[in-house]
């Protein structure tokens, strides 16, 4: 996947009371994963339903968009400058076979509090199951997805209501918070499909500012275990900084001058 993949920051953030406000938080993230960008600083910018994702790793800077009243992703490519665009109907039917059953998510709050980024947050575990087929249904390869870890979220921290709106309209409109060609492959989709599930129910509860979490895949057949390996991820993020400074309308579309190709 290279330099096109999209960056991911679905879950390091904060939220706050003020009204139409523009967010951006600095994050540090680290571990690995097939699926998205792991590693380094990066930022996530929100301006009403549009998000703007960068991150450097290994001296490249990943950068994404997502538009949902556009219903697009949006690939950057500063050093050629270039974009690649994916309306969101080009993952449709991969995201419908990725499961072949139902998958449950679930949000527990603990005891524990924190303070992150200067603000306080309070520890939940994370749980997401979604069984699916690596390759593809009625093949029977059947398998399970599992999401777990702990995320500390707070609802102190600026950009609360707007960062809250943003996911909301992003899942009722069916958007991945991943690379949108990882998500074609019935496994990708998988992960995109069990990331979704656990962002949502994160959001209902608060903005992470710390997440742990951890991919595996569960399956009986003998190649069950190569699509185990492929599947495995783990990423830590942690939010430094959250602001709520005005942001350019123009950060959230492609420069003008770059050369657009749309993707199928």
């Amino acid at each position: 996947m290279g330099t096109q993949r999209v960056v991911l920051f679905a879950a390091v953030a904060g939220f706050a009371a003020t009204a139409s406000a523009d967010v951006t938080v600095t994050m540090q993230t680290d571990g690995k994963a097939s699926f998205i960008v792991v590693g380094g600083e990066g930022k996530a910018q929100i301006k009403g339903n549009r998000q703007r994702s960068e991150q450097s790793a290994s001296g490249k800077t990943f950068a994404s968009i997502i538009d949902v009243d556009g219903r697009r992703f949006i690939n950057l490519d500063d050093k050629k400058q270039s974009a690649d665009v994916f309306p969101i109907e080009s993952i449709g039917e991969a995201w419908r076979k990725a499961g072949v059953g139902e998958f449950k998510a679930t949000v527990t709050k603990t005891a524990e509090t924190k303070t992150v980024a200067s603000y306080p947050c309070t520890v939940y575990t994370l749980n997401v199951t979604l069984p699916f087929s690596p390759t593809g249904p009625n093949s029977g390869l059947d398998m399970t997805m599992v999401m777990s870890g702990t995320a500390c979220l707070s609802t102190a921290a600026p950009g609360l209501a707007d960062y809250q709106a943003f996911y909301k309209a992003a899942a009722d409109s069916g958007f991945i918070f991943g690379d949108p060609r990882a998500a074609k492959s019935p496994l990708g989709a998988a992960q995109a499909k069990a990331y979704a599930a656990m962002v949502t129910k994160m959001v209902e509860a608060g903005m992470p500012l710390e997440t742990q979490i951890n991919i595996t895949a569960t399956g009986s057949s003998p190649l069950a275990s190569m699509f185990t390996k492929l599947a495995e991820s783990n990423i830590h993020s942690i939010a430094t900084k959250v602001s709520t400074e005005a942001l350019p309308a123009e950060a959230f579309d492609v420069p003008p001058g770059y050369k657009v190709k749309v993707q199928k």
